[in-house]
C-alpha cells in the first residue's frame, strides 16, 4: 500500500506564484539579439554550451564581473537562456569542453570578423594575467603590468577601434615579448574575411622585422616607434622645422603639430627554406615605401621635461649620500648626464650635470613618431592611432568585469575555456556601451526643431546617462520584478511600474519600440 497526501478539503484553492527581476534582462535579452553575438555563439557551439555560454557572459556584465559560485543563486530570481541551474560542476565541465574545441572558438572569431565594417583599423595589444598556481604550465616570469612579482600569462587580443569590439584573443607564456608575437597574429587576421584591414600597434610590437612581414604580407600597418630609434630619429630631424608653422597645427588638438614625409626603406632578411631557386639561409633583400607621420606635443614635451630633471634629480641625491648600487639603466644615466670627479684630500665626490648630453636629449622631447606602409592624411593617421588607447579600457573592462585578474582555474586548457567565455561576455559589455554612448551623443543634438518640452525631456536623460557607470544603469533597471501567479480562477501577472525617463532611455536605445 503506497502513500498519499490526504483528500483536498473542499473550497481550497492550489496557488503558486513566481517573482523574477526582469528590466535588466531584458536590456541583455536584446544586445544578445541586436549585437548578433547570441547567434554567432549558437552557429559555433552546441545548444547546451551556446546557453551555458550565454547565461555566464550576461551574469558577468549584469554583476560586473561577480565570481561564478555566486551565479547559481542569482539565477533563481534572473531568467538565463540555460534554466537548469549553472553550479560550479556545470561550469567546470563547460569550460573544459570549451578548452578542447578550437573549431568552436575559431569559428566564433570568424562570424564577429564577418559583421565589421569595411577596412577597419584593428588595434592589437597585449595585457598580462598574474597566478599563483604551478600547474598551468605558461605561466611565466616576465613582464608583469600588475608589477605583483608573481609568474603571468600573456593574452594578446585583436579588437576594431572603430566598431568599438573585440575580434579574436590567443594567450600565450609569459615571458614571450610582444615584437616577436606580430608573425602568428598575421597568420590569425588571414583565417578571418576581413575587407582591407589597417593593423594598428603601439613601440612595443615594433622591429624591422615586424614592418618587413607586414609589407611581405601586403597588409596594412600603423605603428608607434620610439623617438630614440635611428629611424625616428632622421625624420624628427628633417621635419623638426616644418613642425613650427602655423599650417601644421591640428584641428581637433591645437596642442599638437603634425608634418609627412615617405622613404623607401630597404629590409634584409635570411631565408627559412629553399625556394624559387635560392637556398635556406642566403640572405635576401627588397626595398618598400614608408610613410612617417612626425609629431609634437607642448603638453607631453613638458610632462617629459620634468620627469627627465626628477631622474636625474634622484640620482644625483643617491651619489651624494654615498650610493654605490644602481640598476642597469641609471649606470646608464650616470654615465650619460654627470660628471664625477674627485676633490680634495678626502676625495670628496664631485658631480656636475653634463650639461651637452642633457640639451641633447631634451631636444627631443614631446615628439612622437608613426609609420605606416600607406599614404594618409598626417591627422587621420593620429586620430586612427588613438582610437587604438581604446584597447587599453578593454583589457581594464575584462581584468575587473568578468573576474579576470586572477586565472581562477587549474589548467590551461580549462583557462583557454574560461576566457572564451570572459570574450563574450566583453562582447556582450562592448555592443551595449557603444549603443549608450551613441544615445548620449545623438541626445540636444538638433536643439533648433525641438519644442522646448521635447528639449528639456532629452536634457534630463542626457544628465542622468553622464552622472552614472554601465553598472549603474544595469542596476537601476534590475529593480523591475514581474509577478505571476497562478490560482483556480486563472494566471494574473503584473510589472512594476517605470517612470516616463525610463521608458525613453529603453525607447532610444531600441529595447522597446
Amino acid at each position: 500500500m503506497v502513500d498519499t497526501r490526504p483528500k483536498k478539503p473542499n473550497g481550497f484553492a492550489a496557488l503558486t506564484a513566481t517573482r523574477k527581476h526582469v528590466g535588466m534582462t531584458a536590456i541583455l535579452d536584446w544586445v544578445g539579439r541586436d549585437s548578433c553575438i547570441d547567434e554567432d555563439v549558437c552557429k559555433s557551439f552546441s545548444s547546451g554550451d551556446a546557453a551555458k555560454i550565454i547565461s555566464i557572459a550576461r551574469y558577468w556584465l549584469a554583476t560586473d564581473g561577480g565570481t561564478l559560485p555566486r551565479l547559481e543563486s542569482w539565477q533563481i530570481t534572473h531568467e538565463l537562456p540555460y534554466s537548469q541551474g549553472i553550479s560550479e560542476d556545470v561550469y567546470g565541465e563547460l569550460f573544459r569542453n570549451l578548452g578542447y574545441n578550437e573549431t568552436g572558438i575559431q569559428k566564433y572569431f570568424s562570424s564577429r570578423a564577418k559583421r565589421l565594417s569595411r577596412s577597419p583599423v584593428i588595434a592589437y595589444d597585449s595585457t598580462t594575467i598574474s597566478t599563483y598556481s604551478e600547474n598551468q604550465h605558461e605561466a611565466r616570469q616576465g613582464f608583469n603590468k600588475d608589477r605583483d612579482g608573481l609568474p603571468t600569462i600573456k593574452l594578446l587580443t585583436l579588437y576594431s577601434v572603430k566598431d568599438r569590439e573585440p575580434i579574436a584573443f590567443a594567450k600565450q607564456p609569459g615571458n614571450i615579448p610582444d615584437v616577436i608575437a606580430v608573425g602568428n597574429t598575421l597568420e590569425q587576421l588571414k583565417c578571418f574575411d576581413i575587407d582591407k584591414p589597417m593593423v594598428a600597434t603601439d613601440n612595443g610590437f615594433y622591429s624591422l622585422d615586424n614592418l618587413r612581414l607586414f609589407c611581405q604580407r601586403n597588409m596594412k600597418f600603423l605603428t608607434l616607434i620610439d623617438s630614440g630609434v635611428n629611424l625616428a630619429r632622421n625624420v624628427i630631424d628633417e621635419l623638426r622645422d616644418k613642425l613650427e608653422d602655423m599650417a601644421a597645427g591640428c584641428p581637433f588638438d591645437l596642442n599638437i603639430s603634425g608634418a609627412s614625409v615617405m622613404k623607401m626603406q630597404s629590409f634584409k632578411w635570411k631565408r627559412k627554406r629553399e625556394g624559387s631557386g635560392k637556398k635556406a639561409g642566403d640572405t635576401e633583400t627588397m626595398e618598400r615605401r614608408l610613410y612617417f607621420y612626425v609629431f609634437h606635443s607642448e603638453e607631453l614635451a613638458n610632462q617629459h621635461r620634468l620627469n627627465f630633471k626628477k631622474q636625474l634629480n634622484e640620482l644625483r641625491c643617491q651619489l651624494e649620500e654615498g650610493a654605490t648600487e644602481f640598476t642597469d639603466a641609471a649606470k646608464e644615466r650616470i654615465e650619460q648626464y654627470f660628471t664625477l670627479s674627485k676633490m680634495g684630500r678626502g676625495g670628496r665626490l664631485h658631480i656636475t650635470f653634463n650639461e651637452d648630453a642633457c640639451a641633447e636629449a631634451k631636444k627631443n622631447f614631446g615628439y612622437f613618431v608613426l609609420v605606416s606602409n600607406c599614404p594618409l592624411d598626417v591627422f587621420e593617421a593620429l586620430s586612427d592611432y588613438r582610437l587604438r588607447e581604446k584597447i587599453e579600457e578593454l583589457f581594464k573592462d575584462e581584468k575587473e568585469c568578468t573576474d579576470s585578474r586572477r586565472i581562477r582555474v587549474w589548467y590551461g586548457d580549462t583557462l583557454r575555456g574560461r576566457q572564451m567565455a570572459q570574450f563574450v561576455s566583453i562582447c556582450y559589455r562592448c555592443f551595449l556601451m557603444k549603443k549608450i554612448k551613441e544615445v548620449e551623443e545623438g541626445l540636444c543634438k538638433d536643439e533648433a526643431s525641438m519644442t522646448k518640452e521635447q528639449y528639456g525631456r532629452e536634457k534630463k536623460l542626457k544628465s542622468w546617462i553622464q552622472q552614472r557607470s554601465l553598472a549603474q544603469i544595469l542596476d537601476w533597471f534590475d529593480c523591475v520584478d514581474t509577478t505571476t501567479v497562478n490560482t483556480e480562477a486563472g494566471k494574473r501577472r503584473w510589472t512594476t511600474e517605470t517612470v516616463e525617463r525610463d521608458r525613453f532611455f529603453l525607447e532610444r536605445l531600441g529595447v522597446t519600440k
